[in-house]
């Protein structure tokens, strides 16, 4: 084939399309295999050619037509609409296949003719794909999400990537940190392919119209040189030429592309660049298109203007769309905007998403405090109340609930000192402010205050209107879920966008632990990490995951302790988890710790969490049942009711349960009975069930069975496939046979080497070994091993 290009040395196979264009062939309509510049059009025409059991002819001979052959026409574009047509005519029996770029030509033959098309998004390589071929480059395996968001950045445009996978292997270095070596090689590679770009026209619209990531038709028409130029036609030519897509009535560059082109028109002209980005802010405002206004602000580095432009969007700072903000403030350094609370507080976000470093996140978030400090004195009144506002989210960030708490009492003065104005001013942003006084009334168990607040946030007009009336809500339904009022939560939950958030996201990993559904519950939970602004959450999301892994029953209580911590001390980089973020973490952690049978573990922990309380009165609870002392256990709840206050559904019916299970191991079956019932009647009026599964599982089947109450009966059965939480009096450490011989060697004592002598293993095995024993006994050192080993009976006295 004329003009064909060589094939990479490290071609990756692509047996889906090959497979198409012999399906296409046997129907006996042309294949069209067109797509940009670098796309692989050629080099998979090739290598189809090379594996096809056909005959591949590139020229017909009049009267020499071969039935059995296939016409495979290279660079198909340049013929022209009517040299196609002719050599079409002419090859009537015999199967064609033309490949070339795309664009108008092969537009309209595959209209006339009604071929079957490949295209460039046929053509571009996805995350496995590029990952494949990066890893045969350096010859290492390299999981697809390393490169994916690299491989997005240009449309998987084939040619880039291999230019970029052999540059990558060029550098002679080691394998590692592959996925930012491999973005760097992308942006350059893309780079040099933007500088062949030959139509003049098309660059110079390009390079004006990328200062936008994506915008309307409307707007793009404004960037033309040529006021009568065709907005859409320069559009098709840029998706032609594989620098992005045409969707809806807009075009969106590829974000690879679009710092090439930007650099690119800022290296010819500099003050052309920062005018566009000029008229693209203002045009961003007037039609209130908050991503194209930050891109415009940020490129500009004008951080008045960004944090006017943050200010007036905030409320899409916490919706589903808020990634593709924090993507644009990259560029923004944290020391330079320490006078601009706004931008920082935003920032802090940008930095909180899952694909961040989070003691960075850490730190930028601690400086919004300072930062308001030094500006709300001289700030408008009602510029105050917002800027307290973001001050108390970023406390309770840190873990500073008191400084949340004297946050929300200063937001609450300045709120009611607002003048009609001043109020005016503040009310698209009063939702926030709602919002943010309502998580502190939360943090501070307050949940009465929480569910109060709320009810007062009215949505403004227009977009923002929704997604303040689903954040509400799904602020709401995450504080009746935790309450225990389930059936509440479940009708705020049906709200359109409140998913979308990560309070509603929460909500509904809640209600499903109440349905036990677990694989619900961790896909909930999945989702929540990514979400803008869901790092004020991780203590939750991680006590949540513990639960719902622990009633699935699939991974043994040592293994799952072993991993909280290890999520924990990885969070602890993002926010510090105080307040009511470590006491979530510090119950969860007990609980898993007596499901382990680790008691003694288990009871320090609780002494870490102070005296017994509503809140923490269910783990004292469970260890005394764990020991079986059920009349310490029945004090215990009653120690809680006596001090009076108001308890949330949730802690009042189990612990009205616990007090079932107590009072049954006591010999009080009556009364026990009765607890029961009162129990059940508040799950059966919330639309509570999971809790049934934190008592231990054989004491609430004997409870079954004596109130012989079909309420309960029927509360029980939707979840009776799980484990229970809390373990039974039998509860101990589990051993395998090759863990307790290393356990009693390493009692005897003998040194890792010795162990490994003797068993005949490797020394790395028997380390594996030692590090499984601790794990389980939930120590970290051999005597510390040994004294609870010889505590639990697993080894003698």
């Amino acid at each position: 084939m004329s003009g064909a290009r060589g094939v990479p040395r490290h071609r990756v196979e692509r047996p889906r399309l090959l497979a198409r264009i012999e399906s296409a062939l046997q129907t006996g309509r042309p294949v069209v295999v067109a797509g940009p510049p670098r796309s692989g059009v050629t080099t998979l025409v090739r290598h189809w050619a090379s594996e096809t059991e056909r005959t591949v002819v590139t020229g017909l001979t009049p009267g020499e037509q071969d039935a059995a052959a296939v016409l495979v026409v290279d660079d198909a574009h340049l013929f022209g609409a009517e040299g196609l047509h002719e050599l079409l005519a002419r090859a009537t029996d015999v199967p064609v296949v033309l490949a070339g770029g795309a664009g108008p030509t092969l537009d309209r033959i595959a209209a006339d003719t009604n071929a079957v098309v490949l295209d460039g998004a046929d053509l571009a390589f996805d995350a496995t794909e590029a990952a494949t071929l990066l890893g045969r480059s350096v010859g290492v395996v390299v999981a697809p999400v390393v490169v994916a968001r690299t491989v997005d950045g240009v449309g998987g445009l084939v040619g880039v990537l291999a230019a970029a996978a052999a540059a990558v292997a060029a550098e002679d270095r080691p394998p590692v940190d592959l996925g930012s070596r491999f973005h760097a090689a992308v942006d350059t590679a893309t780079a040099d392919w933007i500088d062949t770009v030959e139509d003049c026209a098309l660059r110079s619209f390009a390079e004006r119209a990328a200062v936008v990531r994506s915008a309307p038709v409307a707007f793009l028409a404004e960037l033309a040189d040529d006021p009568s130029a065709d907005p859409v036609a320069l559009c098709r030519a840029a998706a032609a030429a594989g620098l992005g897509s045409v969707r809806g009535q807009g075009f969106t560059w590829f974000d690879a592309t679009a710092r090439a082109l930007r650099a690119s028109g800022s290296a010819r002209d500099p003050d052309r660049q920062r005018e566009v980005a000029r008229r693209a802010a203002a045009w961003a405002i007037t039609h209130d298109d908050t991503v194209t206004a930050v891109d415009a602000a940020v490129q500009l580095d004008d951080l008045d203007l960004l944090s006017d432009v943050l200010t007036t969007a905030w409320t899409r700072l916490t919706g589903p769309g808020a990634p593709t903000i924090a993507r644009l403030l990259d560029p923004v350094q944290p020391r330079r905007a320490a006078r601009y609370p706004v931008v920082l507080a935003a920032i802090a976000r940008a930095e909180s998403t899952a694909d961040r470093h989070h003691a960075r996140a850490s730190r930028v978030n601690a400086a919004v405090v300072p930062s308001v400090a030094a500006v709300i004195g001289t700030a408008h009144p009602a510029e105050a109340v917002f800027l307290a506002a973001i001050e108390m989210q970023s406390r309770r960030i840190t873990g500073d609930d008191a400084g949340a708490q004297r946050a929300a009492d200063a937001v609450r003065e300045r709120l009611d000192a607002l003048d009609a104005a001043a109020a005016d001013r503040l009310a698209p942003r009063l939702p926030f402010v709602l919002q943010q006084l309502a998580a502190t009334a939360l943090t501070a168990g307050d949940v009465e205050t929480a569910l109060a607040t709320l009810v007062h946030v009215e949505p403004t007009d227009g977009p923002d209107g929704a997604l303040q009336r689903a954040a509400a809500d799904g602020l709401a339904a995450l504080v009746h879920a935790l309450a225990g009022e389930v059936d509440v939560a479940r009708r705020l939950l049906s709200v359109d966008g409140v998913l979308d958030l990560p309070t509603g996201a929460l909500a509904s990993a809640v209600v499903a632990l109440e349905d036990g559904d677990t694989a619900t519950v961790l896909a909930l939970l999945h989702r929540v990490d990514p979400l803008f602004g869901a790092f004020e959450h991780w203590p939750l999301v991680l006590t949540l995951r513990a639960r719902a892994t622990t009633i699935a029953g699939r991974v043994p209580p040592a293994d799952q302790l072993a991993a909280l911590d290890a999520e924990a001390q990885r969070y602890r980089m993002r926010a510090v988890a105080g307040g009511v973020g470590a006491r979530l973490l510090g119950r969860a952690r007990v609980r898993l710790q007596l499901a382990a049978g680790q008691l003694p573990q288990a009871e320090r922990g609780l002494e870490a969490l102070g005296p017994v309380q509503g809140w923490n009165a269910a783990e004292h609870v469970g260890l005394a049942l764990a020991r079986n002392e059920p009349q310490r256990a029945l004090d215990l709840v009653t120690a809680v009711f006596a001090q009076g206050g108001r308890y949330e559904a949730r802690t009042t019916a189990l612990l009205v349960l616990l007090r079932a299970v107590a009072l049954r191991r006591t010999g009080d079956v009556r009364g026990a009975v009765a607890s029961f019932c009162e129990a059940v009647d508040t799950f059966d009026r919330h639309g509570l069930r999971g809790e049934l599964l934190t008592p231990p599982r054989d004491d609430v089947l004997q409870l079954l069975e004596v109130a012989d109450d079909d309420r309960a009966r029927a509360l029980f059965a939707s979840v009776s496939s799980l484990s229970s939480v809390m373990p039974g009096p039998d509860v101990s450490v589990v051993l395998s046979e090759r863990e307790s011989v290393v356990l009693a060697l390493l009692a005897a004592p003998h040194s890792v080497p010795g162990i490994a002598a003797e068993l005949h293993v490797s020394v790395n095995t028997v380390k594996t070994q030692v590090r499984s024993v601790y794990r389980k006994l939930g120590v970290s050192s051999r005597r510390d091993a040994v004294e609870q080993a010889r505590l639990l009976g697993l080894l003698a006295a």
